[in-house]
């Protein structure tokens, strides 16, 4: 692995834990070895995971993940807590860690809010687009969700 580069990056990641998203784990892995401190912020994919844990040099921050249920207030729900407690652990990493670059995965597209954020004070933005978010709205509902939103 190459000398630490001076650059640290932060990625959100939404709607998968770390663990079992490889695209996400291949893009971090990719950073690690430039020579980048790579920090990711995701859901548990056990409710025993601690929140904090080193994996392959990775420095992740994990959450509980929200209660996935059907119709539009889940979805609200879901979303809404996950960019809260999000932006809250970007907070604690930034006062104790710090971090140049915001590189968040889509869905969802709301965290443009935390890198809007984070743009005032100099910080880089990358969107990782991965999925088109109204085809995966209609995915998930199967077909049935609320027209207005999709």
């Amino acid at each position: 692995m190459k000398e630490f580069a001076g650059k640290r990056v932060m990625m959100l990641l939404e709607n998968s834990p770390y663990r079992e998203d490889n695209r996400v784990k291949r893009e971090a892995q990719t950073l690690l070895e430039a020579g980048y401190r790579v920090t990711v912020i995701c859901p548990k994919d056990k409710p025993e995971r601690r929140w904090r844990e080193l994996v392959d040099g990775v420095r992740l921050y994990q959450f509980p993940q929200p209660e996935w249920g059907q119709g539009f207030v889940s979805y609200l729900w879901e979303y809404t807590y996950s960019l809260v407690v999000i932006f809250l652990t970007t907070l604690f990493i930034w006062l104790y860690e710090g971090f140049d670059i915001v590189h968040t995965h889509n869905p969802p597209d709301t965290f443009v809010l935390i890198a809007g954020f984070y743009k005032l004070f100099g910080k880089r933005f990358v969107y990782d687009h991965h999925d088109l978010s109204p085809e995966m709205y209609y995915a998930r509902f199967r077909g049935k969700g609320n027209r207005v939103v999709y």
